[in-house]
């Protein structure tokens, strides 16, 4: 059985009462995947959360030039972190694909359930929230930097 500690230890329920953990863990079901299974894709309804077990994922965006297309991974989250937070955030679409390259296990939350549970709870909704703009805030960072990074390189310097 999934200890609570694993909630405990993760960032989005950073702050979040040992009582509304104990509620969420009652929403998580631990999920196995296998080697190169897409868990969802860019675009695709966003409706599950996932705290990662064991194993790694890797987000990936498609990437279109012309005729090419090419699906470039843009991080890869192990053991403890989440993904899938679109799940929780209108309009509910993942705005990017996740595969796991290996076999992995995570927990899985249904969005619409642990919204439920903000909704009837707003101290957690707010930490919830709170925690979620700090996710956001640190993938916005990752994708500008990369963007300056490769910016850069096209930039000829005298």
């Amino acid at each position: 059985m999934i200890s609570v500690d694993v909630l405990t230890k993760n960032k989005i329920f950073t702050g979040v009462s040992s009582v509304t953990l104990a509620k969420i863990m009652l929403l998580t079901k631990e999920v196995s995947f296998v080697e190169e299974t897409r868990i969802f894709s860019e675009g695709g309804k966003a409706d599950m959360l996932y705290i990662i077990l064991d194993g790694v994922m890797d987000l990936t965006f498609c990437l279109k030039i012309g005729e090419v297309e090419s699906e470039i991974t843009i991080d890869t989250k192990k053991r403890g972190d989440t993904v899938g937070w679109s799940a929780l955030i209108y309009p509910h679409i993942y705005t990017l694909s996740c595969v796991c390259p290996k076999p992995m296990r995570a927990l899985s939350i249904h969005g619409e359930e642990l919204l439920s549970l903000a909704d009837e709870d707003p101290e957690f909704g707010y930490m919830l929230m709170r925690n979620i703009a700090q996710l956001i805030r640190a993938r916005m960072k990752q994708i500008q930097d990369m963007f300056i990074k490769e910016i850069q390189r096209g930039i000829s310097m005298p």
